[in-house]
């Protein structure tokens, strides 16, 4: 068993590495697109090729990214979504999408946004169903999230070594 932990501890390392290299990838040519400058007709076909081609896959980029931002936040969209039944699929894609640094115009072309204050408006309404304060950032209060998540994941982690 401690060999199984110390092997899961070790991958759990390489997984995160990976995921962020992976997160960082997508968010800069993401931010890359949204900040080049090109009119908003190709802007949005070139963000529509980049995170929707499914590649022959059933899921697409947008979901892959999805799933690669909840690993690597901990669970953060999943326990989110348990917690606030009230968020939608594109409330918990904008938390998804400012806990890895991607840039206002450049979610709100993702998520097809006609203009850059509806984000504002949009995350305001996150940030009402989430219950968190007006004096604190969306953005912290989401980072703060992620680092409970990865602070319970590894006492238990060292909890379940210790027992071993």
């Amino acid at each position: 068993m401690q060999d199984l932990l110390r092997f899961i501890k070790t991958d759990r390392a390489r997984v995160d590495r990976a995921t962020r290299i992976l997160v960082d990838l997508i968010t800069d040519i993401a931010n890359a697109a949204a900040l080049s400058g090109e009119s908003q007709y190709l802007l949005i076909k070139r963000l529509n090729g980049i995170l929707l081609s499914s590649r022959g896959e059933s899921r697409s980029v947008k979901d892959a990214f999805l799933i690669l931002a909840n690993l690597y936040n901990s669970g953060l969209l999943s326990q989110l979504a348990l917690e606030h039944p009230s968020l939608n699929h594109n409330e918990l894609v904008l938390c998804s999408m400012l806990t890895v640094g991607l840039e206002p115009v450049c979610i709100s072309k993702i998520l097809g946004y006609d203009h850059e204050h509806t984000f504002y408006n949009k995350r305001a309404e996150v940030r009402k169903k989430l219950g968190v304060a007006h004096d604190i950032p969306l953005e912290r209060y989401l980072f703060e999230r992620v680092e409970h998540l990865r602070q319970a994941h590894d006492t238990f982690l060292r909890e379940l070594m210790a027992r071993y």
